[in-house]
């Protein structure tokens, strides 16, 4: 099921245009390179916090795609467009996080459980002096980065160097990539079209399997299912089961 592969496409297209304000920077995941864990529920107090990313008040846009077509993710790359945490100024800061998957196995029975769990990586996914907060619904994620964090050198390179090697203990997962966007609101809202795109097709999903019994003509995300292939087959896998 590659329901994700064009909106995949649109990504590298953005990151390659001559829009971005900054050119993007890369490096790989090192299994070697590791941070230490937190405890869950750990709160860092906005009077600890260097670095707010993707603060209500500035620009924010995170989502995940996975695809089958395991030669559209570089697996282990990390691309950080604009400064790292230790180039950006204390306070808020506009950020973007942008997670590819390449996976096997999925299917109409499968996919839906399989993406949450992906997603839900995030949040179990504690780091000392770093708390995540997240709104899904729209797309965005708000997390702060601690005074000392930042000062024995977390980076975002880090943190995605540790959300991939999460991303890898799956088993169904063949290839992982983080792209962060820090540059500036305009250089995050080139990519918010795809966000936007891929947070419906989720919201399919969701539909499906959260009220199994709607009427395809009046469903709201009609458009989408009818446009991605694999959705009414995965509708119709999910109605069969009940």
């Amino acid at each position: 099921m590659n329901v994700f592969d064009q909106h995949l496409d649109e990504v590298r297209q953005a990151l390659a245009s001559g829009d971005l304000r900054i050119k993007a920077g890369t490096c790989l995941f090192d299994p070697e390179r590791t941070w230490p864990r937190g405890r869950p529920g750990d709160i860092i107090l906005s009077t600890d916090t260097a670095i707010e990313l993707g603060h209500p008040q500035t620009e924010s846009l995170a989502f995940l795609m996975w695809t089958d077509s395991s030669d559209m993710v570089v697996d282990g790359r990390i691309t950080v467009v604009g400064p790292d945490l230790d180039g950006l100024a204390p306070g808020k800061a506009p950020f973007g996080k942008i997670v590819l998957a390449g996976v096997h196995g999925f299917t109409g029975d499968n996919a839906y459980d399989r993406f949450q769990e992906l997603d839900m990586i995030r949040f179990r996914l504690c780091l000392e002096g770093y708390m995540l907060r997240a709104v899904p619904q729209q797309n965005r994620e708000w997390g702060r980065v601690s005074r000392q964090a930042r000062m024995n050198g977390l980076s975002l390179r880090m943190i995605g160097n540790e959300l991939i090697r999460e991303y890898r203990k799956l088993d169904y997962v063949d290839a992982a990539e983080v792209i962060f966007i820090t540059s500036s609101p305009q250089d995050i809202r080139l990519f918010r079209p795809t966000g936007e795109k891929a947070a419906r097709i989720i919201g399919a999903m969701n539909r499906i399997f959260d009220d199994l019994e709607q009427d395809c003509d009046a469903c709201g995300f009609r458009d989408v299912c009818d446009e991605v292939e694999g959705l009414r087959d995965m509708h119709r896998k999910a109605r069969g089961k009940r």
